[in-house]
C-alpha cells in the first residue's frame, strides 16, 4: 500500500489545542502513512501537547479502533499513534528514517527507535553493494548497537522490507537460505541511504562514548 492509494479508513482526531479548547480533525480514505503525516502536522501546530483521542474506522468491515493519550511529549504521542496505526490497520511504516536536525543527532530519538527501525538504518547504510543475508545483518547490527538481534528476527524484518517484491529489497534463493539486495536504483532508496549513513555514524559515536 502506497500513501497515494485510496483506502476504506476514516480517521478522527479529537485533541486539545489549548487548555479548555477541544477540536476535531477528520480525514477519509487516505493511507495510514498519510494519516500519520497529517497527525504530525497537527502536533507541530500545538504549543504544548495535550490530550488526544484517535478513532480509526474501517467502512468496509464496519470495525472501529480507538486510542486515547493523556499528556506526554509530542514525540511520545507521535510514537504511540504510529504503533496504534500499525496494530489497528496492519500497515507497516517503511519510511522511518528522518533527517538529522540542524542541532545534530537527537539522542532521545535513538532511545525511542524500535529494533526494526535500527535494522533499516543498518540495511540502507551498510549494504549498498551486493547481496546479504539475515546473518550478515545481525552481525553488523550487534557491532553497531552493542545489542543482539536474533537471526530469526532479522529474517522477519527483511521479509517485511521485501514486502513480496513491492518493497526496497530484492530476494533470492529459497526458505533454506534467502539473500537480499538493496534496490539502489530507486531514488527513494538513494535518499534513505544518504540519511542512514549520517544517522548511523552519529549513533555509532554515541554508542562508543
Amino acid at each position: 500500500m502506497s500513501d497515494g492509494e485510496r483506502t476504506n479508513y476514516v480517521y478522527e482526531f479529537t485533541y486539545s489545542s489549548a487548555p479548555g479548547l477541544r477540536e476535531i480533525f477528520q480525514c477519509k480514505y487516505v493511507s495510514p502513512g498519510e494519516a500519520l503525516n497529517r497527525f504530525k502536522k497537527i502536533l507541530s501546530l500545538t504549543e504544548s501537547p495535550f490530550d488526544f483521542k484517535i478513532l480509526v474506522s474501517d467502512e468496509t468491515m464496519g470495525e472501529e479502533s480507538s486510542l486515547q493519550v493523556k499528556g506526554g511529549s509530542i514525540d511520545e504521542m507521535f510514537a504511540k499513534f504510529k504503533v496504534f496505526l500499525e496494530t489497528s490497520t496492519g500497515y507497516s511504516f517503511t519510511e522511518v528514517i528522518e533527517e538529522i536536525s540542524e542541532n545534530g543527532y537527537d539522542e532521545t530519538r535513538f532511545e525511542s527507535m524500535s529494533n526494526y527501525e535500527k535494522m533499516q538504518i543498518i540495511i540502507y547504510a551498510s549494504f549498498k553493494h551486493g547481496k546479504f543475508s539475515s546473518l550478515d545483518v545481525a552481525e553488523i547490527y550487534e557491532d553497531s548497537f552493542n545489542e543482539d538481534l536474533p537471526k530469526s528476527t532479522a529474517s522477519t524484518y527483511l521479509a517485511r522490507m521485501w514486502d513480496n517484491g513491492k518493497g526496497h529489497l530484492e530476494r533470492y534463493g529459497n526458505r533454506s537460505g534467502y539473500t537480499y539486495r538493496l534496490r539502489t536504483e530507486i531514488k527513494e532508496v538513494q535518499r534513505e541511504t544518504e540519511r542512514a549513513e549520517e544517522l548511523l555514524a552519529a549513533i555509532q559515536m554515541r554508542v562508543r562514548d
